[in-house]
């Protein structure tokens, strides 16, 4: 296997990996509900919820880890200075 396929390898496992822990967030955010984010959390809060529903009882994630990582591929998640004042 060359370095760039290990290391396209690496970035997919590693995507997979924050695609997990954001699920995790949004999945405590649902725990402190009615509280909500902060502004600047807020957007990727709701990107997340748009493509995975909460959990609410015992189920597969597969799938959900496979659209919140599509949506980080996407750059779904990517809230830059520009777009937050906008």
């Amino acid at each position: 296997m060359t370095a760039a396929l290990q290391l396209q390898q690496v970035v997919e496992h590693t995507r997979h990996v924050l695609a997990i822990e954001a699920l995790c967030a949004a999945q405590a955010l649902d725990f402190l509900l009615p509280l909500q984010t902060g502004p600047r959390a807020q957007p990727a809060y709701q990107a997340i919820c748009s493509v995975s529903a909460a959990v609410r009882g015992d189920r597969q994630l597969s799938t959900d880890i496979v659209r919140v990582a599509e949506l980080l591929r996407q750059g779904g998640l990517d809230y830059t200075e520009t777009q937050r004042s906008s």
